[in-house]
């Protein structure tokens, strides 16, 4: 009975460690902002999201590219940002041909948080996910 305990721990045990570093070293790993995404029901959800920045662009992945939220950037580009604990409004384009410059500025911000989540995840290799670029709405 001990050892059915055992193996119970390991099958339930493991997967919970796993989902609580892979927790950390997303929320812990560097600047984490938060997107108020729209969804297709016509509401919306907030998701927290890791941003890069190079020569006054910005970019942030999240979803494939028949995302709703990415798909209505084309009629609707507004991309509302929390950053740094206040709203920051971006025009927002999907952007794939960033794919591999994203992950290059992303690796250089969050390190081993990046490290990490690429270890998990499959790398940029496995990525299906489609940058967004951001300009500052002024």
């Amino acid at each position: 009975m001990r050892a059915l305990y055992w193996v119970i721990g390991v099958v339930v045990g493991v997967p919970v460690l796993l989902a609580l570093v892979m927790y950390g070293a997303s929320e812990l790993g560097g600047e984490v902002v938060t997107l108020d995404r729209a969804e297709a029901d016509g509401g919306a959800s907030r998701v927290r999201i890791w941003i890069v920045d190079q020569e006054g662009l910005a970019w942030i992945e999240h979803g494939d590219p028949d995302a709703y939220w990415i798909s209505l950037l084309a009629e609707a580009p507004d991309v509302v940002l929390t950053r740094e604990g206040r709203k920051v409004s971006y025009l927002g384009t999907p952007d794939p041909d960033s794919h591999d410059l994203y992950h290059q500025l992303r690796r250089q911000k969050y390190g081993w948080g990046d490290r990490l989540v690429g270890l998990f995840g499959g790398g940029t290799a496995a990525c299906s996910g489609v940058p967004v670029r951001l300009q500052l709405v002024e």
